[in-house]
């Protein structure tokens, strides 16, 4: 990019745009919610409001699924690993 050549916006990004397609990207576009507007965030406030109603209700199951775990686990032997090789071969020859 050495030289400064004397491109149009609309050429620059077709240029860009380019580019990144022969490094195999493309590109995607997607419409978020505008933080900004009171509606919305009205809207999430409310959502998280709701959610923070029902904390009481899954804290309580995810105490009992987590009490429930524990006795099993309490029960078992400690697993020998002996000599395997821990963590995935398949990631450790790269």
């Amino acid at each position: 990019m050495g030289k400064h050549e004397n491109l149009t916006g609309a050429q620059r990004v077709a240029k860009r745009r380019a580019a990144l397609r022969a490094q195999g990207l493309r590109l995607k576009q997607f419409w978020v919610p505008d933080l900004r507007d009171p509606k919305v965030r009205a809207a999430i406030e409310a959502d998280a409001d709701a959610l923070a109603a029902q904390a009481d209700r899954w804290r309580d199951e995810i105490d009992d699924a987590e009490a429930l775990s524990a006795e099993v686990l309490d029960d078992m032997p400690p697993y020998d690993w002996g000599d395997e090789p821990r963590g995935n071969p398949e990631h450790d020859r790269r």
